[in-house]
């Protein structure tokens, strides 16, 4: 009798199956907040990386196509621009603080010179900062386009 008794109550109560759901909801809220973090960082240090690229990019333009190009912030958006028509665009993460003012920031000239919005050549390089989590990033540019990032 106890056997046939002990047969039927196998398996998993509901408060045992409901302790397991709720373990396994906290361990899945854990895991895809550490998830979206790490894509956050990620997708940060993308950005700073394609920050540097863009004068680089700008510059070569420049000097490839014969015309004048324009790096443009509008809002949280830089643009890398020919007259009006956008070649190069780049959006700023959330959480990202740019130094760079809204409106043409540089103005990159054959044969790749940089020079500023209003067309006069530099007569220092050019300097601005990202903040990144605390973290504080001194990017200077070059006459030419280089770009060097000091943390």
């Amino acid at each position: 009798m106890n056997a046939l008794r002990s047969s039927l109550h196998r398996g998993f109560t509901l408060i045992e199956l409901l302790v397991v759901m709720s373990i396994l909801a906290i361990l899945f809220a854990l895991a895809s907040f550490q998830g979206r973090r790490t894509l956050q960082g990620q997708e940060e240090a993308a950005f700073l990386s394609t920050l540097q690229n863009l004068f680089w990019q700008g510059a070569t333009e420049a000097a490839s196509r014969g015309e004048n190009l324009d790096l443009v912030r509008t809002g949280n958006r830089l643009e890398l621009r020919q007259g009006s028509r956008t070649l190069k665009g780049v959006d700023i993460p959330q959480g990202v603080a740019l130094s760079i003012p809204e409106g043409t920031f540089v103005r990159f000239t054959p044969p790749g010179k940089l020079r500023n919005p209003q067309g006069n050549e530099l007569t220092s390089p050019l300097t601005f900062t990202v903040s990144v989590r605390g973290r504080t990033y001194r990017y200077t540019l070059s006459l030419i386009g280089e770009t060097k990032v000091e943390p």
